[in-house]
């Protein structure tokens, strides 16, 4: 049966809902439902995954009667229930429900007034409907309903040819640009991004940023003059929208000074984090907004949030854990952890030089890690070819970078340099080098980097056969993907992590930004089995040593402490873990 993304799921929740409200159904089971769905949309791993673990009951909001539903869908490729749910209704009319203000009564009248009833042609239909003007006619509509209709269509076919979720270092790079920008004039207190970029998401759609001032006008003014803008949207006193040359939309929106803790936790957090914040809130008789917390009349304002998650018996929760797990139960008893900084880093297991595909020498990459304090560096290139050169070249050519690393060593104290290899697990699931010379390194990362396509089934026990060998350290870039450009890996994640956890083997969280990899779901189900984490740059250059911050990111969004990351050892603590 096809594995059902959560976007899938979502687009079937969805549509049973509009089927609900066009037929007058019970309005708590349809409360029910949009519950479910706003779970959903907030969560960061896979409905089919936690279907697959028996997990879904963990999900916020969905009963015993939707894990009946979402059983049978991911077995059978079907719900019963909500087919049911859209029987007699016209096929057409959903597929009007992504236009924007369009909810089920406005695509079920549209689709019988139009005759629409397939899917395939029902957004040509209604856009030719609305360029004659029909629309309008209709009673309830009007020349600006039918204009916004005809604008959502060819939005939504724009977006879907152009518009893609920027890596969060693309997002990081435009949004550092235009803060440094506003910071140009003495009215901006603070500016600070918000949303996706600020939780440190993997991908980041359009940029919020906010403004402390005393001045919200003046900042506004001087924001529309920012050089890269190709249209301003709007231009309000505390608010403006903009669209810069490179497409991406940025909404800067300013507050007085002694409310901005306010504004920034409003628009941090996730949907499902700002749903369970305001329902705590609501127990203890408060209601929240951009602008403070309220109880009863009197609005108390809040410079910071660290004083406004206070005011509600809560200990601060980071950006990167507002995404709607038990953040909002832990912060209640003080009990969230201390996450990972990029501070309590040692040093860096995954860097290439010149020996594979790296563009700096082994010197200097070793001199750059000095630079960043490292008390070790770990030199794992890309294995040469045994296949190419033979054994015998092979042995040769390990031996000459043992001795220069073994001089490096010996000629100075303040960094060890570690020899190990980045080696392909291959097709067959076999690795790329013998055992013979494996056991010669210092550590193994084993990864795949070809034959991605293959059954769930042959490349688990491809990945599984890496772990199970005894010379492997650690697990490279396990699920394979690259961000918007290849899916993951069709791993059973349950096999995989229970054969890392019995036969003690590390798991990388790669922080190249195309990658990203372990994904921070992941990390988050991988840490609560007991399985450590090693965060590797994946650098090819000395700047990319820099590409340790972004495995950072994905570890603390994946609840990471010190003591699951294991490049947080020192020196000497980690020669006992590797072999």
């Amino acid at each position: 049966m096809p594995r059902f993304s959560n976007k899938e799921v979502l687009v079937m929740l969805k549509e049973a809902v509009a089927a609900m409200e066009i037929k007058g159904d019970n309005k708590f089971g349809i409360r029910a439902y949009q519950n479910a769905i706003s779970s959903i949309e907030g969560l960061t791993m896979s409905v089919y995954d936690l279907w697959e673990n028996d997990r879904l009951g963990e999900i916020s909001g969905v009963g015993a009667a939707l894990v009946q539903h979402l059983s049978e869908l991911f077995k059978t490729g079907k719900a019963t229930e909500w087919e049911n749910k859209k029987k007699d209704l016209p096929d057409g009319m959903f597929a009007l429900l992504v236009l924007r203000g369009v909810g089920a009564k406005t695509a079920f009248k549209l689709s019988k007034e139009f005759n629409i009833l397939s899917r395939i042609d029902a957004l040509e239909k209604i856009k030719e409907a609305a360029k004659k003007g029909l629309i309008q006619k209709l009673p309830g509509f009007g020349p600006k309903s039918e204009k916004d209709i005809l604008d959502s269509v060819d939005q939504l076919k724009k977006s879907k040819q152009e518009k893609q979720r920027m890596l969060l270092s693309q997002a990081e790079d435009i949004s550092s640009r235009i803060i440094s920008y506003l910071k140009q004039i003495p009215e901006v207190n603070e500016a600070i991004s918000l949303g996706s970029l600020r939780r440190r998401a993997a991908t980041v759609g359009d940029l919020d940023i906010a403004v402390s001032s005393k001045n919200p006008e003046k900042v506004i003014e001087h924001f529309i003059t920012y050089p890269e803008i190709k249209n301003v949207e709007s231009k309000g006193d505390r608010m403006s929208t903009v669209i810069l040359t490179n497409d991406t939309q940025i909404d800067v929106l300013v507050s007085d000074i002694d409310s901005y803790g306010s504004l920034l936790q409003h628009f941090t957090g996730s949907k499902q984090h700002n749903i369970r914040l305001r329902q705590h809130a609501l127990d203890l008789g408060l209601s929240l907004s951009q602008y403070g917390i309220k109880q009863g009349n009197k609005l108390k304002k809040f410079e910071d949030e660290k004083k406004f998650y206070g005011f509600m018996g809560l200990s601060f929760v980071p950006p990167e854990l507002r995404e709607g797990k038990d953040e909002i139960e832990l912060a209640a008893l003080n009990a969230l952890p201390e996450l990972v900084k990029v501070s309590d880093i040692k040093g860096d297991l995954h860097v290439h030089t010149t020996a594979s595909d790296g563009v700096n020498t082994l010197n200097e990459m070793v001199e750059a890690a000095i630079e960043l304090g490292y008390e070790f560096i770990g030199i794992a290139d890309h294995a040469p070819s045994v296949i190419n050169r033979g054994i015998k070249e092979v042995e040769q050519i390990m031996q000459k970078r043992r001795e220069e690393i073994e001089k490096i060593n010996s000629s100075q104290k303040k960094i060890k340099v570690l020899f190990g290899y980045e080696v392909n697990i291959l097709k067959d699931a076999t690795l790329a080098m013998p055992d013979e010379l494996l056991k010669k390194l210092d550590y193994v990362i084993a990864s795949i980097h070809t034959s991605f396509d293959m059954p769930r089934e042959e490349v688990t026990k491809r990945t599984i056969a890496a772990l199970e060998n005894p010379y492997v350290t650690i697990l490279g870039h396990p699920s394979g993907r690259t961000i918007n450009q290849r899916e993951a890996l069709d791993l059973d994640w349950t096999k995989v992590f229970e054969a890392a956890l019995k036969n003690k083997k590390i798991l990388e969280i790669n922080g190249q930004p195309s990658r990203l990899d372990l994904p921070d779901h992941l990390v988050y189900d991988a840490i609560k089995m007991g399985i450590p984490m090693m965060i590797g740059s994946d650098a090819h250059s000395v700047t990319d040593l820099l590409y340790m911050k972004s495995g950072i990111d994905v570890a603390r969004r994946g609840w990471c402490t010190k003591k699951e990351v294991l490049n947080t050892l020192t020196y000497k603590e980690l020669q006992n873990i590797l072999h």
